[in-house]
């Protein structure tokens, strides 16, 4: 290969990388705004968008015409009209997302931007962050400026709409009004919404240009419809060099601005027209077109929507409690709370109850008797007639499709002193509340809601079952020793019922409790064999089924009961310790199960609370619909496989 062809190649692949570089703002452009047709007279500001430092523009050669009529316009550079107020506003993310090198570099281009702006232009600063605060109001003193612009610290959330509405007004007062916006995410907290905001936008006049750091397809619409609401630009931003440049040529933006004034055309009679206006710029014309309404500045006075007060902190009931349906949320949210406070309460003091009651249902008995009372039916929510109404109500629910006997067992089997009816209250209370509690502070954060509505109603039967699962542990692990203790019983010469009878006095629990309660159910007629399979029925335990069988065997045909019951207490032990054992040989699997299975939904939730942006095109577009409905089915799968790759039988 020659010397000239390698030459060549490199030069075209630097030209191609300059190409590439080049930011997409780079061709100039022309912007009308401000236009003002009264009193015979036609006044707007031209800005000059993507002029390179240095280049000929022409203002003696611009021409203008409305409606196809010439205009003679005067076209003077707003840095010589010293007559007109001109504002200009830093509005700056200052959250979380924008710590560290983001920070700085930002502080970089604001600094630039300060130096870049022309002398007459008033500057101002805006932050946001959880709250959107006016720094510094439009001032010539840039060193106070600056020193702020170095001391800016970031904070949680994003009120981006809240701060476009803040520096919309603080425009408005001014002749000419500009904005550069600088927002790397989309917007959390605000009390305004984006509509308001284009709306501020439009209502003040002012130009408003953005700089969207980041790649979010959320926050690059939204500052897009910001931008495009004052025929603003949209610079993207991607790392911190076009960060830089897109100050730059912002600032430069300001300085090539010009105001252009004329007389309307002889016998101009047209209440609104189409302006159109041409300014060379290197011998290239550059156009742009706007539409007049004569007597009255372009933008249109019934758009106004009040914002809210800028040195307010919108708070978790913003835009909830003003109105009907936001006070009604409250108010079901409040009872919900007194209903699980009052559940809660009447649970502690049920035992005490139900032994006073008793005492009062036996008292009949008694050397003092006294004449029956028929007692109302109490509920673990309260002795009203609308707790008993809810609880009736509730139980006529559970009832259908033998639900009642399903939740009534897992109760039993958790030690939970409630009923199926009652339990279900409580239940929907929790989601209800959790949800109405999650819509509230996040200020009606619909994803957000549903995740709590969906935790609410999981988290309840879950602790159902871990209870229910540690109650089983425990009856399995202290069951080869209750054996042997019966077994002894046995030998010294006791009867089966003595034997229960000192499992209940010498045991803990749960087995303590569950041998009471069949000793019980033996004094009130029940077969003790029977009694017992209650046992192994509500533990869920096939090992003490065996037992019971070896129980009723005996009493059949006879035997050595005793001898049984150790033979099986020393079997028992010796498979508690097998399992004991797999479970430490298995202890890593089934840690690396979990890992994996809870992954992907502890970071999708991590995402949701502080990112949400991130997942927004998976829930609004159709693609992102069908990869959640895949990566739940894969997650799915993958969990069942694990969990029979790691789970052992004993």
């Amino acid at each position: 290969m020659s010397v000239r062809r390698i030459i060549t190649g490199l030069a075209t692949a630097a030209l191609l990388l300059v190409a590439s570089a080049a930011p997409a703002y780079a061709d100039p452009s022309a912007t009308i705004g401000e236009i003002d047709a009264s009193d015979g007279q036609l006044s707007f500001v031209v800005t000059l968008d993507g002029v390179p430092s240095g280049a000929d523009i022409d203002v003696d050669n611009v021409t203008a015409s409305l409606e196809g009529q010439a205009l003679t316009p005067d076209v003077q550079s707003l840095s010589d009209a010293g007559d007109l107020t001109q504002n200009a506003l830093l509005v700056m993310d200052t959250s979380d997302s924008m710590a560290g090198e983001k920070l700085t570099a930002a502080k970089d281009a604001a600094r630039q931007f300060v130096e870049g702006v022309p002398s007459e232009v008033a500057i101002g600063l805006v932050t946001f962050d959880s709250v959107a605060e006016l720094q510094v109001a439009p001032t010539q003193d840039r060193a106070n400026l600056l020193k702020t612009i170095d001391g800016l610290t970031t904070a949680p959330q994003t009120v981006l709409y809240d701060a476009v509405v803040l520096a919309a007004n603080e425009l408005k007062s001014a002749d000419v009004g500009s904005a550069l916006l600088l927002s790397d995410g989309a917007d959390r907290g605000s009390a305004s919404t984006l509509n308001q905001a284009a709306r501020a936008v439009q209502k003040s006049d002012a130009r408003f240009d953005v700089v969207s750091f980041g790649q979010s397809t959320a926050q690059v619409d939204a500052l897009a419809e910001i931008a495009g609401s004052s025929d603003g630009t949209v610079y993207q931003a991607a790392d911190t060099d076009e960060l830089v440049a897109a100050f730059d040529a912002a600032a430069e933006t300001l300085t090539n601005r010009f105001v252009v004034t004329s007389d309307l055309p002889d016998g101009y009679a047209q209440s609104s027209g189409t302006l159109s206006m041409t300014i060379p710029v290197d011998g290239v014309a550059v156009t742009d077109a706007a539409q007049v309404v004569i007597g009255e500045k372009a933008s249109d006075p019934n758009q106004e929507i009040p914002p809210p007060s800028p040195a307010a902190t919108p708070g978790p009931l913003a835009g909830v409690a003003d109105n009907l349906i936001g006070l009604a949320i409250v108010g079901i949210f409040i009872a919900l709370a007194i209903l699980v406070f009052f559940a809660i309460a009447a649970t502690v003091n049920r035992e005490r109850d139900r032994n006073s009651g008793v005492r009062r249902r036996l008292s009949i008995y008694t050397l003092g008797g006294r004449t029956p009372v028929k007692e109302q039916e109490t509920t673990v929510l309260g002795d009203t007639q609308v707790a008993r109404s809810a609880v009736e109500f509730a139980g006529r629910v559970v009832s259908q499709r033998d639900f009642e006997s399903v939740l009534g067992a897992k109760l039993e089997s958790a030690a939970v002193p409630l009923k199926p009816a009652e339990w279900l209250l409580i239940h929907v209370g929790i989601m209800l509340g959790a949800g109405l509690l999650t819509y509230l502070i996040t200020n009606g954060r619909i994803l957000l809601t549903l995740v709590s509505l969906f935790l609410g109603g999981i988290l309840p039967w879950a602790y159902l079952t871990f209870k229910a699962g540690q109650r089983r542990k425990a009856f399995m692990s202290g069951l080869p020793d209750t054996l042997q203790l019966m077994a002894g019983s046995l030998s010294a010469g006791y009867s089966m019922p003595q034997a229960v009878d000192t499992v209940v006095r010498e045991g803990k629990p749960p087995i303590s409790t569950e041998f009471n309660r069949a000793l019980v159910e033996t004094r009130l007629g029940v077969e003790l064999e029977d009694a017992l399979d209650g046992i192994a029925e509500r533990m869920q335990s096939v090992d003490f089924a065996w037992v019971v069988m070896a129980i009723r065997i005996q009493r059949e045909v006879g035997g050595n009961l005793a001898e049984v019951l150790s033979t099986v207490s020393s079997t028992l032990r010796e498979r508690e310790r097998l399992r004991r054992q797999v479970q430490v040989l298995s202890a890593e699997g089934r840690l690396s199960a979990w890992i994996l299975g809870l992954l992907p939904l502890v970071f999708a939730l991590y995402l949701v609370l502080v990112r949400p942006e991130y997942l927004q095109p998976l829930v609004t577009t159709a693609f992102g619909w069908i990869l959640v409905g895949l990566g739940v089915i894969l997650l799915v799968v993958g969990g069942l496989w694990l969990r029979k790759v790691v789970k052992v039988e004993v």
